[in-house]
C-alpha cells in the first residue's frame, strides 16, 4: 500500500513538473487549490469600471421589465449583428408594446445562434443564479419574467452587489452627478471638449459654463472650469473612450497651429479632417495637463471597439505616457485583442496600469491566457482583475463570478506548476481585486506613494535624500538652450556652443538656423525638449545644448545632480564634469557629481542626446543653506 501511495505522488509530481512554465518553488500541500477558490469567492472586491443604471431609475421600469432585460444591452445587441440578424429587429424584441409572446418566439433563433458567446453565458448565468431558472426556453421564459419583476424592489441592488456579489465599491461612469457613496465613485469623461467637430459644439459648452468663447483660450478656460465641477462633485479619475469615434494617437500640437484650426471654425471656413484632428489633439493634451496638476488617474478605452480596430492599439497611446510620467495611464479591457502590447507597455512604464474590465465576458480564455502573461511580465500591484461595464445589476453580478473564477483558475494553475507559492498567489488575488484599485484611485484611506515605505520615514541619509528629491529646492528652472544639432558621432560630436557660448550668435542646425532660446522648464524641474522643437514629434535622433549659470559667494565644493534622456556630457567653467552615452529615461536626482564652485558665476553647460522618443534633462544644485544663486535668464 505504501509502495503505490509513493508511485502516485511520484506520477503527481511528474505531471505537475511537465505542466509548468517553469518551477521556482516547492509544490503545495494538499487542498490548496480549494482555499485558493475559497479566499478569492470570500474577498470583498472592488468594481473598477460600471455603467450601472441607478436603483431608483431601475425601479420606475417595473412594468417594462421582463426577461429581455437581461440581454437589452449592447454588448448582446453587437451579437445580434455579428450573427447576421438584422440590427431593425432590436426595435421589436426590446419595445414592451408587442405581445411577451411574440417576442420570445423572434429572440429564440438569435439565442440559438449566439448562446455560446460569453457575453449570452454571462445573461444565462444570471438567470440562474440570481432567479433560479437553470434554462432560458419555452418554458421559462414566463417565470423568469415574473422572477424579475418580483424582485424589482427597494433593496435589489443591495441584494445583488453587496450581499450576493460582496463588491465593496463600484465605480461608475454615468457622468457628471452626485452617487450613494456605500456603493459608488464615480469618474468623468471630457471627451466632448475632445471631439471637436464645430463652433456652435463649442459655444455650447461655453454657454453652459457661462463663459463667452472667442478664442483657443477662453475654450481651454471653460474645459478648465468643467474640470474643477467634476472634481467638487468628487470625481476621483477621468476617463476616454474617443477610440469609438477616432484613432487614439495625440500628437502635441503646437498652440499657435490650434489657434489656426479654431480661428477657422469661428470664422465659419471649412476645416479638413486633419486640421480638426490637431485641435482635438491639443485638446486631449489640456485634460491630461489637468490631470497631472490635480493627480487625476486617467482611464483610456483601448482594444474592442466598432469599425475600425486598430484605431485602439495601446501603442498609440506611447507618446502620452512618456510626455506625462506623473498620471496614472488605466488601460481598458485587457487591450483586446493587443495583450501583448499591453503587457510590454505596462511592464516598461511606470504610469502604465492594466484595468481587465470587459474583458472577462468578451472572453474568458483571452481573460485567462493574458493573466497568465500579466502575472510573468508586469508587477501585481499595476493589474486591476475585474470591472463589470454593465448598466444591468445582475449582470454586473455575473461579470464578477466569471472574474472570480478566472482569477482562481489561473492562480491555482501557477501554485500547482510550482511557478509560486499558494501564500503568493493570495495576496496577489487580494491586490488584482481589492488593493491595487483602493491604491490607485486612493480609495478608502489607501494611497500608493513612496510614504508607505518605512525605511524612506526613519531619520537617516536615504529619508535626508528622498526629502530633497521630492521638494523643488534647487532645481534649476530657467535655462537657455539651443538645437537641435545632427547627431553625428554622439557626445563626441563638436559644435560651435562648446568652443564659445555667444548668445547673439546663430549655427546651421538639423532642421536649418538655430539660435539660443530662454526657457523655463515643467513645475518639476524636467526641461521637455521635445516641446522646444516641436517639429518632428519624437522622431528626434540629435543633440542639444542647455546652459545655465550658479553664483557662489565662495569659493566651496557642491553636489550637482542630473537625469537626463538620453545621455548627456557636462561642463563647469568650461572644465568637463560628466558624460555618459546611455539609452534611459529621465529621472531627477539620477546620477549626483561632486564638484568644485569659483567665487563668483560658475558657467554650466549640458549636452544632452536623444536616440529617439522622449528628450530632456533635470539639473538640481544641491544647497542646503540657500547660499548660492542660479541666475534666471529672462
Amino acid at each position: 500500500m505504501l509502495k503505490l501511495k509513493q508511485i502516485i505522488i511520484m506520477i503527481f509530481i511528474i505531471v505537475i513538473t511537465n505542466h509548468a512554465q517553469i518551477q521556482t518553488t516547492g509544490f503545495p500541500k494538499e487542498g490548496f487549490d480549494k482555499r485558493i477558490e475559497d479566499y478569492v469567492n470570500d474577498l470583498w472586491i472592488i468594481d473598477t469600471h460600471e455603467h450601472l443604471t441607478q436603483e431608483e431609475e431601475r425601479l420606475e421600469k417595473a412594468d417594462r421589465i421582463d426577461f429581455t432585460y437581461l440581454f437589452n444591452n449592447y454588448y448582446f445587441m453587437g451579437d445580434i449583428i455579428s450573427a447576421g440578424f438584422s440590427p431593425s429587429l432590436l426595435n421589436g424584441l426590446f419595445s414592451y408594446t408587442f405581445p411577451i409572446k411574440e417576442r420570445w418566439e423572434s429572440f429564440k433563433p438569435i439565442l440559438e445562434a449566439t448562446r455560446n458567446t460569453a457575453y449570452q453565458r454571462a445573461s444565462l448565468f444570471a438567470a440562474r443564479d440570481i432567479y433560479g431558472i437553470d434554462d432560458l426556453n419555452d418554458s421559462t421564459y414566463l417565470l423568469l419574467s415574473q422572477k424579475i419583476r418580483e424582485a424589482n424592489k427597494p433593496g435589489l441592488y443591495r441584494k445583488i452587489l453587496k450581499e450576493k456579489g460582496k463588491i465593496d465599491l463600484s465605480i461608475l461612469d454615468v457622468g457628471h452627478q452626485h452617487f450613494d457613496r456605500d456603493f459608488y465613485r464615480h469618474i468623468e469623461r471630457f471627451d466632448y471638449f475632445i471631439y471637436v467637430l464645430s463652433m456652435d459644439k463649442i459655444k455650447s459648452l461655453g454657454e453652459k459654463y457661462k463663459v463667452k468663447v472667442q478664442s483657443l483660450d477662453d475654450y481651454v478656460m471653460v474645459l478648465r472650469k468643467a474640470f474643477k465641477e467634476g472634481l467638487d462633485y468628487k470625481m476621483i479619475g477621468i476617463k476616454s473612450a474617443l477610440a469609438y469615434d477616432r484613432i487614439i494617437k495625440y500628437n502635441n500640437t503646437p498652440k499657435k497651429k490650434a489657434e489656426v484650426v479654431f480661428k477657422k471654425l469661428a470664422d465659419g471656413q471649412q476645416t479638413t479632417e486633419e486640421e480638426l484632428k490637431a485641435l482635438q489633439d491639443y485638446m486631449m493634451h489640456r485634460v491630461l495637463s489637468l490631470a497631472n496638476e490635480f493627480q487625476m488617474p486617467v482611464q483610456f478605452h483601448t482594444g474592442l471597439v466598432g469599425d475600425y480596430i486598430t484605431n485602439s492599439k495601446p501603442t498609440l497611446l506611447i507618446n502620452l505616457f512618456m510626455k506625462y510620467p506623473k498620471v496614472n495611464f488605466i488601460i481598458f479591457h485587457s487591450s483586446y485583442p493587443y495583450g501583448g502590447e499591453l503587457s510590454v507597455l505596462a511592464k516598461m512604464y511606470s504610469n502604465v496600469f492594466i484595468d481587465m474590465c470587459w474583458t472577462p465576458v468578451i472572453s474568458p480564455a483571452y481573460s485567462i491566457r493574458y493573466l497568465d502573461e500579466f502575472l510573468e511580465t508586469v508587477p501585481a500591484n499595476k493589474i486591476m482583475a475585474f470591472g463589470g461595464d454593465y448598466s444591468e445589476v445582475e449582470l454586473a453580478y455575473a461579470h464578477s463570478v466569471f472574474a472570480r473564477r478566472i482569477v482562481s483558475k489561473v492562480l491555482i494553475e501557477k501554485v500547482r506548476s510550482g511557478y509560486m507559492s499558494e501564500n503568493e498567489a493570495i495576496n496577489i488575488a487580494k491586490k488584482i481585486l481589492r488593493e491595487n484599485a483602493l491604491e490607485i484611485f486612493k480609495l478608502k484611506g489607501h494611497s500608493r506613494g513612496m510614504e508607505n515605505i518605512e525605511a524612506l520615514n526613519n531619520p537617516g541619509g536615504l529619508h535626508d535624500w528622498w526629502m530633497a528629491h521630492n521638494m523643488k529646492k534647487g532645481l534649476v528652472r530657467k535655462w537657455k538652450i539651443i538645437g537641435p544639432f545632427p547627431f553625428g558621432k554622439g557626445l563626441d560630436e563638436i559644435y560651435p556652443p562648446e568652443k564659445k557660448i555667444e548668445f547673439n550668435a546663430s549655427y546651421k542646425g538639423l532642421n536649418g538656423k538655430v539660435q539660443w532660446k530662454n526657457v523655463q522648464t515643467r513645475e518639476d524641474g524636467y526641461l521637455d525638449f521635445l516641446e522646444q522643437f516641436p517639429d518632428k514629434g519624437s522622431d528626434y535622433v540629435a543633440m542639444t545644448y542647455a546652459y545655465t549659470e550658479i553664483v557662489s559667494p565662495d569659493e566651496r565644493d557642491i553636489t550637482l545632480t542630473l537625469g537626463s534622456n538620453d545621455g548627456a556630457k557636462v561642463w563647469l567653467n568650461r572644465k568637463e564634469i560628466y558624460n555618459l552615452h546611455t539609452a534611459r529615461g529621465a529621472i531627477s536626482d539620477q546620477e549626483f557629481i561632486s564638484v568644485h564652485l569659483k567665487k563668483g558665476v560658475n558657467k554650466v553647460l549640458a549636452k544632452v542626446e536623444n536616440l529617439g522618443a522622449s528628450w530632456g534633462l533635470f539639473m538640481r544644485v544641491v544647497d542646503p543653506n540657500e547660499e548660492l544663486k542660479i541666475n534666471e535668464f529672462e
